[in-house]
C-alpha cells in the first residue's frame, strides 16, 4: 500500500494536518509578532493548508516544501481562486535538502512533519539543524506529539520508528533551550482536538474505500481499523500533541 497516498486520504477533510485548531494556532502565533511581509518556509506542509492560513491571515510570504507530489497536488487545487494566491509557493523536495539552499527566513514552521534531520540523536539536534534555516532572531515553531504517559509496545510500534525521538512535553520545551533557542510559548492540543483529528482521519478512508472498492481499498480499510482501535483504547489516554514557539538568538 502507498502511505503517502493513504495520508493524503485520510487527511482529505481536516483543516490543518495536525491535532491543532485554528484557535490555538493563532493563540501561539499571536506571541510570535508574524507581520505582513515575513518570509516563512513551511517544511513537511502536506496539502498546505497552515501555509495558506498564514498567507491569508497574517499577509506572510510562504514557501511550501514537501517530499509529497500528492500532497502537494492537494495544495494547488486548494490554492486556486484562494485569497493567498500569489502568496505562497511549493516545492517538491525533502525539507533538509530545501532548507540546506534557502536563505534564512523569518519564522520557520514544521509542525506534524515527524523527523525531518536525518541523523538525529535528539530533539536538541534535530531544532538545532532546523534553526540554520531561520534569521537572528527570527522564530521557529515547532509541532509534535509527545507521551503523556510511558507506551505500551504496540502503541509504540503502531507510531513507527519516529516513536524513538517521542518525549514529554517538557522535554521539548527543554530541547529547544539546548538547541541555543529561547521559549517564547507552548500550547497542547485539546481532547477535542484529537477527537476530531482522529474521527476526520478515519471517516475519510473509510469514505475513500467505500467510494473506490477494491483490493487496494480493502487494505487501506483494514489498517484504519486497527489504527482507530488502538486509539481509542490507548491513543487518546497516551499521546499529546503540542505546539512550540521558540526565539533564535540575534
Amino acid at each position: 500500500m502507498d502511505l503517502l497516498k493513504l495520508s493524503a486520504v485520510a487527511h482529505s477533510s481536516h483543516h490543518f494536518s495536525s491535532p491543532v485548531s485554528v484557535e490555538t494556532l493563532d493563540r501561539v502565533l499571536a506571541v510570535s509578532g508574524l507581520a505582513h511581509g515575513w518570509r516563512v518556509i513551511d517544511i513537511g506542509c502536506g496539502p498546505a493548508t497552515m501555509a495558506l492560513h498564514l498567507a491569508e491571515r497574517y499577509g506572510a510570504e510562504v514557501e511550501a516544501v514537501d517530499r509529497s507530489a500528492i500532497m502537494l497536488d492537494l495544495a494547488k487545487a486548494r490554492l486556486k481562486g484562494h485569497p493567498a494566491a500569489g502568496r505562497v509557493s511549493f516545492h517538491v523536495s525533502e525539507s533538509m535538502d530545501y532548507l540546506a539552499t534557502a536563505y534564512p527566513c523569518d519564522l520557520l514552521v514544521s509542525v506534524g512533519a515527524g523527523v525531518l534531520v536525518p541523523g538525529a540523536e535528539d530533539n536538541a539536534a534535530q531544532l538545532r539543524a532546523l534553526a540554520q534555516a531561520v534569521k537572528p532572531g527570527g522564530r521557529l515553531l515547532w509541532g509534535e506529539s509527545f507521551w503523556k504517559k510511558d507506551p505500551s509496545p504496540t502503541m509504540r510500534g503502531a507510531v513507527g520508528p519516529v516513536a524513538a525521538l517521542y518525549a514529554s512535553h517538557a522535554d521539548y520545551v527543554q530541547a529547544g533551550e539546548a538547541a541555543g533557542l529561547t521559549p517564547l510559548y507552548a500550547a497542547v492540543s485539546s481532547d477535542q482536538e484529537w477527537d476530531e483529528y482522529a474521527w476526520r482521519y478515519s471517516t475519510a478512508v473509510e469514505a475513500h474505500a467505500e467510494a473506490n472498492p477494491g483490493p487496494e481499498a480493502a487494505e487501506m480499510r483494514a489498517r484504519i481499523a486497527g489504527w482507530r482501535r488502538l486509539y481509542l483504547a490507548e491513543g487518546r489516554e497516551t499521546l499529546g500533541f503540542g505546539l512550540y514557539l521558540f526565539s533564535k538568538p540575534t
